[in-house]
């Protein structure tokens, strides 16, 4: 390929539009995600965040538009069709979605069993990779119950990346962490996309993660990408709902 040829990005998402009832949560979402970058979408609660995410992922299909990975249209394929698609692709769920009844290991493991993985010796030399990736090796016969939320969100990045995929998708991945938390979090994230040139897509309100791991920032509102650009346009830019945002001011007067 020369210099002079666009290089395809690794997933566009063209006029992506979803209502649910009377309720138009995504009005034309425009985006374009490059290979091994980590990009950070923040704005509003209710914004359609998560439901962007979702249907990234094949979980809802669009009213209109469409999401392409690498040239393929993912928006209306149907579900074996996809299966094969999301085995490049790794969700970690905003409550870490893990299964009580089961042990670290099995949750880990779990992927990798629905994908058709049989034997014993490649799933435990797989779970232990990623248990080691996220530092939680020696919990590995724990049950969820007895994990504290971060080890909990821990296991969620080490089940979302069990099929070693190509893009990871966080969805509120420092929800209810404290600090520190927060901080073993974003260096994961930070390490995954380094080590392995991942494609991170975060969802986050924490102003303190986005500054720290993305390379690009989208605001998601009133159902499009509002603001689009790196965490130092995104500190340095004019617009009043951009600085609101990143100071947690609401705009309404006392």
């Amino acid at each position: 390929m020369s210099a002079s040829q666009p290089v395809e990005p690794f997933i566009r998402i063209s006029g992506l539009a979803k209502s649910f009832g009377a309720q138009k949560t995504l009005q034309g979402v425009d985006l374009t995600i490059h290979h091994g970058e980590t990009i950070v979408l923040i704005g509003p609660s209710g914004e359609g965040k998560s439901v962007l995410l979702k249907h990234i992922i094949g979980l809802l299909h669009p009213d209109a538009g469409k999401v392409e990975m690498e040239g393929i249209d993912l928006s209306h394929m149907k579900e074996r069709q996809l299966l094969k698609m999301r085995r490049r692709m790794g969700y970690l769920f905003q409550n870490a979605a893990l299964f009580d009844s089961l042990t670290v290991a099995e949750n880990v493991a779990f992927p990798l069993r629905e994908s058709g993985v049989r034997d014993k010796a490649e799933i435990d030399q797989r779970v232990h990779e990623a248990l080691d990736l996220v530092e939680l090796e020696e919990h590995k016969n724990k049950m969820p119950i007895n994990l504290s939320g971060g080890m909990r969100k821990r296991v969620g990045i080490a089940r979302a990346i069990i099929n070693r995929p190509e893009c990871i998708l966080y969805d509120e991945p420092t929800s209810g962490l404290d600090p520190i938390v927060t901080d073993v979090i974003d260096r994961m994230i930070q390490r995954l996309q380094k080590r392995f040139r991942v494609t991170s897509i975060v969802i986050t309100h924490d102003m303190g993660s986005v500054f720290k791991i993305a390379d690009r920032v989208a605001m998601l509102k009133n159902g499009v990408i509002h603001w689009l650009g790196t965490p130092e346009e995104l500190r340095n830019s004019p617009d009043p709902d951009i600085q609101d945002f990143i100071a947690g001011r609401s705009g309404m007067t006392a």
